[in-house]
C-alpha cells in the first residue's frame, strides 16, 4: 500500500509525459507553491531544492484573456437549431489570424510537446486548464515539463489521432480539435502489470487553445472525455485510462470510472417516484 501511494503521488502531474495522449484527472482547484512542489516532485521523482524554483501563490496569474466576439452571425434558426455564419462571425471578431494560421499554431504547439521544446510558444499571461487540475499558471506549467513517467515504453506504438480541428467563431482566437488515443500493451511492464497484447482505446476527448494575437497560446485546456461510453479505459483519460485498462487503479474517486453518487441516485430516484405519482394523479 505504501509503494502504491508514493505511485499515486507521481500521477500528480502527467504534463511532461502524456499531454500528447490524453488528459489528466486530477483534483482540481488553483494550484500554488506547495503543489508546484507537488507537482515538479511526481514529475521528477525528486523533492525541489528551495521555493524559489517555484512561482509564490500571488504569481498564479489572473486569468488569461479572453478575446470575445462583439457579435453572433447566424446563417439560420429553426427550432433549436442556430447555425452559426463562421465566415462572417469571425470577420466581425476583428481577430487578426487567419482560421488556416490559427490551426497551423495550435499544430504546432501540439508538435512541439504541448510547448516543452519552445516555452515561447506559451504567451506571459498562459493558463493550463485541465478536467480536474488547473488554472496553472505559465511558470507553474513549465515547472512541470521536466518528468518522465511515460505510457509510450508499455505502449510502443502509442499514437494519439488528433483530428477535427476546427476555429471557434464564437471565441476570437480559439481553436478546438478531438484525439482518440489508442497503443497496444507490448511493451515494459506498466505500473507493476506485465504486457499482455491488449490494444487500449480512450474515449474520445475534446482538446482547446485560445491563441492572442501573435498567435501564442494564452490558455491550454487538456482533454476531456467527451463519450464515457467508448473505448475501454472506463472513459477515462490521461494515465488513469491506462492505469485502468491494465488493472492497476489508485484508491481515488479520479481514478476511476464515473460512478453517480449516493446524492444524485437519491435525486433520482425521488423524481422517479413523483413522476409517477403525478401520472396516477392524473389517470
Amino acid at each position: 500500500p505504501i509503494t502504491r501511494m508514493r505511485a499515486a503521488s507521481r500521477l500528480l502531474l502527467l504534463l511532461p509525459s502524456c499531454l500528447a495522449f490524453t488528459p489528466l484527472s486530477l483534483h482540481q482547484g488553483s494550484v500554488g507553491t506547495r503543489a508546484c512542489h507537488q507537482l515538479r516532485f511526481a514529475s521528477t521523482g525528486r523533492a525541489a531544492a528551495s521555493n524559489a524554483r517555484c512561482p509564490s501563490p500571488a504569481a498564479s496569474a489572473a486569468p488569461a484573456a479572453n478575446i470575445s466576439v462583439s457579435k453572433t452571425v447566424f446563417k439560420e434558426q429553426r427550432g433549436n437549431l442556430d447555425l452559426v455564419d463562421t465566415e462572417k462571425t469571425l470577420a466581425e471578431s476583428g481577430f487578426p489570424m487567419a482560421p488556416e494560421a490559427m490551426i497551423s499554431s495550435a499544430q504546432l504547439f501540439i508538435e512541439k510537446k504541448y510547448g516543452a521544446e519552445d516555452t515561447d510558444l506559451l504567451a506571459p499571461e498562459f493558463q493550463f486548464i485541465g478536467p480536474f487540475i488547473g488554472p496553472l499558471s505559465r511558470d507553474q506549467y513549465v515547472s512541470a515539463l521536466g518528468g518522465s513517467l511515460n505510457p509510450e515504453a508499455s505502449f510502443p506504438d502509442l499514437t494519439a489521432r488528433q483530428y477535427g480541428f476546427t476555429v471557434d467563431p464564437t471565441e476570437a482566437g480559439r481553436v478546438w480539435w478531438f484525439a482518440r488515443p489508442t497503443g497496444t500493451f507490448t511493451g515494459q511492464a506498466f505500473m507493476g502489470a506485465e504486457a499482455d497484447g491488449r490494444r487500449i482505446e480512450t474515449a474520445p476527448q475534446c482538446f482547446g487553445v485560445l491563441l492572442d494575437e501573435q498567435g501564442r497560446v494564452l490558455k491550454f485546456n487538456m482533454g476531456t472525455p467527451v463519450d464515457r461510453t467508448a473505448g475501454n479505459s472506463g472513459g477515462l483519460g490521461g494515465l488513469f485510462a491506462y492505469l485502468y485498462f491494465v488493472g492497476r487503479p489508485f484508491p481515488f474517486r479520479e481514478c476511476k470510472p464515473f460512478k453517480q453518487s449516493f446524492q444524485m441516485r437519491a435525486f433520482l430516484a425521488i423524481g422517479n417516484l413523483l413522476s409517477k405519482f403525478a401520472k396516477k394523479k392524473e389517470t
